[in-house]
């Protein structure tokens, strides 16, 4: 079955609003990735959101707020165990 551009749209008015900028940043990379500009620094074409998050994750760091890779895979399947039920 081929998508459409309709389909897309309604897709993306179902989506809850705060998932609407990572849908935008993964279509800004597609667009880069097909234009062939993946050569060039990607760290050029990080959106605000990203690179907040960036800063946010290195801050976390820099106060010791990290877990082992065991910790957080612990985590997440706690996690995705609750959301299960």
């Amino acid at each position: 079955m081929e998508i459409t551009i309709k389909d897309l749209e309604n897709d993306l008015k179902s989506l809850p609003t705060e998932l609407l900028q990572q849908v935008s940043d993964y279509v800004a990379f597609l667009k880069m990735k097909y234009t062939g500009q993946v050569n060039e620094d990607w760290a050029d074409y990080l959106s605000e959101s990203q690179k907040e998050s960036i800063s946010k994750g290195l801050e976390d760091i820099d106060n010791g707020k990290v877990y082992s890779h065991e910790e957080a895979k612990e985590r997440i399947r706690n996690y995705l165990s609750e959301k299960s039920k």
